[in-house]
């Protein structure tokens, strides 16, 4: 049953669907509700360290659009340095773990450190290095912006699941009035599409959702979710730190609602290993999905919605339990 957030606004902005949205996991809004949630979460001890490693400047270029960061604290303006500098073939294998749809619990450890994926790898190890007193202060600011981020990245379901389409990018949807269209950012690949159910969870769901509830901000909308699950948080909080077991839920909520909620049934790829660089590869996955029409309206956004808003707000407190037991084991 979707969560009902009871909030009341004087201002909401209106819902706005781009012609061509980029997977950004969680998009701006996301990344930034989780960390703003995060922030109410902290010990002083992880608000020192966090403001003391954010104040150092990473040295990393952008290489990507960066979200807009105007009135936005700067563990929040954080949020989204990860994805605007990622590098493919450096680091942009942090920011998932590809876990094939159908597979058991262990195939955790068999996919992670492999070259295509390891998010749950790369958020231990950015967390050593902040523990790291005598570690580069760059390396140290840098290793606090991935953790804000990938823990994000942990909780969206798609980013823990494959189904030999790059995590439902190469699942073409129409969502509400907007069809399926070349996405004019790929230059190469001719079966990559926008909307397409990757990008769907990323952000449109997020933002629709903060419409519905008349959050015109994230901090809005971190504020609703903060109250609407203070019950669950306080469970949350108490459950230690386990990313594999986070990675999994994650995977569970994509086999049951990012792919099981869907109209038209998406079956376990024949080929579950595959790794696609791109949607014509996989005997063009993403045409095959494209010949599906699959139109999300109003019923999945309604279920989808109530495991975005558990998963974000599950996503803040575990960033914050993460960041205090960083802050507690510093060496």
């Amino acid at each position: 049953m979707k969560v009902r957030i009871f909030l009341i606004l004087l201002v909401a902005s209106a819902f706005a669907f781009p012609s061509t949205p980029v997977a950004r996991a969680w998009g701006c809004k996301g990344h930034q509700t989780v960390a703003l949630i995060a922030e109410k979460h902290l010990t002083p001890a992880a608000q020192q360290l966090a403001a003391t490693l954010l104040a150092v400047d990473p040295g990393r270029k952008n290489s990507g659009t960066p979200c807009g960061t105007t009135g936005l604290d700067a563990l929040a303006a954080a949020s989204t340095w990860a994805d605007a500098v990622r590098i493919h073939g450096k680091d942009d294998g942090f920011h998932y773990i590809d876990i094939p749809r159908g597979a058991s619990e262990g195939a955790i450890s068999s996919v992670c450190g492999t070259p295509h994926s390891c998010v749950t790898r790369a958020i231990a190890d950015q967390v050593a290095i902040v523990e790291d007193k005598n570690a580069d202060p760059k390396a140290r600011a840098a290793a606090i912006r991935y953790i804000i981020h990938l823990v994000g990245d942990l909780h969206q379901p798609l980013h823990c699941t494959t189904n030999g389409d790059r995590g439902g990018n190469c699942v073409p949807v129409g969502y509400f009035k907007s069809k399926p269209h070349p996405n004019k950012q790929s230059t190469t690949d001719l079966d990559d599409y926008n909307p397409n159910l990757h990008a769907v969870w990323d952000k449109q769901i997020v933002e629709k959702d903060m419409a519905a509830q008349g959050a015109a901000t994230a901090e809005a909308y971190a504020n609703a979710l903060d109250a609407a699950f203070a019950t669950e948080i306080a469970i949350w909080k108490t459950q230690g730190i386990h990313l594999e077991d986070w990675a999994w839920d994650s995977h569970e909520h994509a086999e049951d609602i990012s792919y099981g909620d869907l109209p038209k049934t998406v079956s376990v790829d024949a080929h579950p290993d595959a790794a696609p660089s791109a949607c014509s590869d996989n005997n063009r996955i993403g045409n095959r999905m494209l010949h599906k029409h699959i139109i999300l309206g109003q019923p999945y956004q309604d279920e989808a919605a109530s495991v975005v808003e558990e998963r974000l707000a599950m996503a803040g407190i575990r960033l914050a339990v993460v960041l205090n037991d960083a802050a507690a084991n510093l060496h």
